[in-house]
């Protein structure tokens, strides 16, 4: 292989992993049940940038949660981030 092929397909490389590699300061919101019978975790929509990001996340989980499982919804501050909560009629509090 010329060394003109080699750095090109380094670069390529490069180029893809960069790419490919998720962000280390990517924003996940979960909602966990932390009180009634026991579900699994459920993931919101995609990733977020930033915590200011997500909290956009974290209303629509909250909205999606109150509707699906027939109950009340509420988004608060805590130390500088949106946390939601979801009091469902099947007696579970969610925590997002």
């Amino acid at each position: 292989m010329s060394s003109e092929l080699a750095e090109l397909a380094n670069l390529l490389e490069a180029t893809l992993t960069d790419t490919l590699t998720p962000a280390p300061d990517a924003y996940v919101v979960v909602a966990e049940v932390i009180h009634g019978p026991h579900l699994a975790p459920r993931l919101g929509d995609g990733l977020f940038c930033s915590a200011e990001c997500a909290e956009y996340g974290v209303r629509e989980l909250v909205r999606d949660l109150s509707r699906e499982q027939g109950g009340s919804g509420f988004v608060l501050p805590h130390e500088g981030r949106m946390i939601g909560c979801v009091v469902t009629r099947g007696s579970r509090m969610w925590s997002v």
